[in-house]
């Protein structure tokens, strides 16, 4: 290799700026991709001197050295086949996870270590496939299965019994062979078709006048999951076919409304994972940062939803490049901070990878309700929902010290764009309603009042003591107290979608709401309200109930009590349960109002000790 070759990866400030903004072109996206396959490269060496170490991990596939021949000999024969299989998000995924099973004895699962390190061999011989070229190696089998990344599985007939076995692949003059010892498999000819014994990878098209979408529809790669491998979840054609046609639909959706976004995206995902459907709720995605280009999606309801997700995830891999590239935030600096989209305190990095997602949903249905082209009840709702929180939570990290230089600039021109929207914003009821659920249910869980002053205020309460004065000071803690729930959001989301029509009254079974949530969501606030008093009666620390509570009172009335109850819940609720082994506790409303007369309007937005809320 010559010296220009082997030169460093750079970023140039323009490329940072164009991340931020959310306007980067297919190149960077490229530019993007080529460090990943230098980072894939080095996985690959670490995977290689971890083994070396621990010579044990090998198992009974002995080495690896056959491997990296064959892999040597598509290099040199076949290159592009390697880049494009070095390139698929899995082969990455995979390294990522076992080094870190070599490196710090993490077993996610029963796997024996010699079964993910020999799955060095499955990559060589998808390349070799690839490529065309004759070879023959051992291969790990999980439960009769063989993974060939960004090919398919090869099944045995007889699946059973011992769980981790050594297969055999045989490909010569352009038959391979796969022997399990009990039973042997061809495969097809060509291996973009289902077999008998094999599951092709299956793709899924699309096309909006000139922009294209191509993404592998992956259900079978063990390596495909977040946090640890999985088997193989194969979707029926009916299934595949639904994921078709809800991918056309976004697919033309964002062509529409961000082509500029389209044609990066074409250039930077290569593969969708469907997360298993066991529910409309929560909305569940996500992807990694070590499998550059690849997403897990739970199968959404509509095309619009669809295209949320992507834009969402999208934004973290590209995120995610750019970290291995240049770091953003410090390590170890600063507390944890309000994620208006998390049910718990994010670090500083996590808090950046939520507001660089959400201000590309912003971006989106911005450009939706721009356009008037789409109904726009559901569009307005998400623009709302997301864009204040988001510029909220980004000014909130810009005043800590957790930011590099790099992550500063970063910041600044992901706020500008969000600070240039915030006149236009618009107003929406369920989008506020929402917010100021979320906001005040986190802090009910997360925000701890000083005891002395809980004991304190219940003790005044009482009349045993003289006013409390003093000021207000509270602690954040990471582990909630009482469980979240979604389910009033997610109602709230479903009303938006529905519009006029009435909601479905499955609906509260299925989301988890209450007869006092869907109360509220209809406008029905004293029906609410009472609904809400009868559920704390019955358990008198439930977080919902109190946010329900506050959301339905603050709708009746306005003044400093249901101010506080939005504001400050915590407070209230630790004074509420003080106030339980004395007799008979009071009412909420009661208790908020009392306690409002005590607080002056700024200590109600202390900071707590710890982190930022």
């Amino acid at each position: 290799m010559t010296r220009a070759q082997i030169s460093p990866h750079r970023i140039e400030w323009s490329t940072v700026d164009a991340l931020a903004r959310g306007s980067v072109g297919p190149e960077e996206v490229r530019e993007l991709r080529r460090a990943e396959r230098s980072r894939t490269l080095l996985l690959l060496r670490a995977v290689q001197d971890e083994v070396v170490k621990a010579p044990d991990s090998r198992g009974p596939l002995t080495s690896l050295e056959p491997a990296w021949s064959v892999l040597e000999q598509v290099q040199q024969t076949a290159p592009e086949a390697l880049e494009s299989l070095l390139s698929y998000p899995y082969v990455a995924g995979w390294a990522g996870f076992t080094l870190r099973r070599l490196r710090r004895g993490q077993a996610a699962d029963a796997a024996p270590p010699w079964v993910h390190v020999g799955h060095l061999h499955c990559v060589a011989v998808a390349a070799a496939l690839r490529a065309g070229i004759d070879v023959d190696l051992r291969v790990p089998a999980r439960r009769g299965q063989v993974a060939l990344p960004a090919l398919g599985l090869v099944r045995s007939p007889s699946r059973s019994g011992t769980p981790w076995t050594v297969a055999r692949v045989r490909h010569r003059a352009g038959v391979c062979d796969v022997d399990f010892g009990d039973s042997t498999v061809r495969l097809p000819p060509d291996l973009g078709r289902d077999a008998s014994g094999w599951w092709t990878l299956r793709r899924l098209e699309c096309r909006a006048g000139p922009r294209t979408l191509s993404l592998r529809l992956d259900d079978i790669d063990p390596y495909r999951g977040l946090y640890e491998p999985l088997g193989p979840d194969r979707l029926d054609t009916a299934q595949v076919a639904v994921w078709q046609e809800l991918l056309d639909g976004a697919w033309h959706l964002l062509c529409r409304h961000d082509p500029h976004l389209a044609d990066a995206m074409s250039a930077g995902l290569d593969a969708l994972a469907p997360y298993p459907f066991t529910s409309r709720f929560p909305l569940i995605s996500a992807s990694s940062g070590e499998a550059f280009a690849g997403i897990t999606v739970a199968r959404p309801d509509a095309p619009g939803d669809l295209a949320e997700t992507l834009v969402h995830e999208f934004r973290h891999v590209l995120l995610g490049g750019l970290l291995h590239l240049v770091p953003l935030t410090r390590q170890n600096e600063g507390g944890l901070l309000y994620a208006p989209w998390r049910d718990d305190p994010r670090p500083a990095a996590g808090l950046l990878q939520g507001i660089y997602a959400f201000s590309g949903v912003t971006k989106f249905w911005r450009a939706v309700t721009r356009s008037r082209e789409e109904p726009e009840g559901h569009a307005e709702f998400a623009r709302a929902r997301w864009q204040a929180p988001t510029l909220e939570a980004a000014r909130a990290l810009r005043d800590t010290a957790c930011l590099t230089e790099a992550g500063q600039r970063f910041l600044e021109g992901v706020e500008e764009q969000l600070t240039g929207w915030e006149a236009e914003a618009p107003y929406h009821p369920a989008a506020e309603t929402t917010i100021e659920d979320h906001r005040a249910g986190w802090r009910l869980r997360h925000l701890v009042p000083d005891p002395g002053l809980v004991t304190a205020l219940a003790r005044e309460w009482e009349g045993t003591t003289d006013s409390v004065t003093g000021p207000y000071t509270e602690e954040l803690v990471p582990r909630g107290d009482g469980p979240w729930s979604a389910a009033r959001a997610d109602l709230l989301r479903c009303a938006v979608q529905a519009g006029p029509s009435p909601l479905e009254p499955s609906l509260v079974a299925e989301t988890g709401a209450t007869v006092a949530d869907l109360a509220l969501v209809r406008g029905r606030f004293e029906e609410a309200l009472t609904g809400y008093r009868a559920e704390l009666a019955d358990d008198p620390d439930r977080p919902s109930s109190w946010t329900g509570f506050a959301l339905a009172w603050s709708r009746l009335t306005t003044g400093p009590g249901p101010d506080i109850l939005l504001l400050r819940p915590q407070l209230v609720r630790a004074v509420h349960r003080a106030l339980r082994g004395g007799g008979e506790p009071p009412q909420p409303d009661a208790l908020a109002t009392w306690l409002a007369a005590r607080l002056p309007t700024d200590e109600l937005h202390a900071r707590p000790r710890t982190g930022m809320a």
